[in-house]
């Protein structure tokens, strides 16, 4: 796949009975691409930004990622809060495609909103 010359790394959510927990995990080889906008409401234009990561199939984690994940451009050691990710491009998932099916190019694509 052209362009997957990118890494990202994947925050999940864990409950568990001692409190929430976080689990990071970096992928590299991945493509990253962003698209700003902008959508029209009744106050005027409200400033967008829509990413789309594409995952070639041989490096999509066991894991698949799901809605409500967290995708941060680049390495993330750790994640404590929402504060981790100061000065860090990221998005929470709202969309995952699972294209590994196809004969050309098959992949993953996991969308913001």
């Amino acid at each position: 796949m052209l362009c997957c010359n990118e890494t990202v790394t994947i925050v999940r959510h864990i409950e568990t009975p001692e409190g929430d927990a976080y689990s990071c995990e970096v992928i590299v080889g991945v493509s990253w691409f962003s698209k700003h906008g902008a959508t029209a409401s009744a106050s005027g234009e409200t400033p967008t930004t829509e990413v789309t990561v594409r995952i070639p199939a041989e490096n999509v984690p066991d894991d698949l990622p799901k809605k409500g994940d967290l995708f941060v451009h680049g390495v993330l050691g750790a994640y404590e809060s929402r504060n981790s990710l100061k000065d860090m491009e990221s998005f929470r998932v709202a969309f995952v495609g699972d294209n590994r099916r196809t004969r050309i190019l098959p992949h993953v694509v996991v969308k913001s909103q």
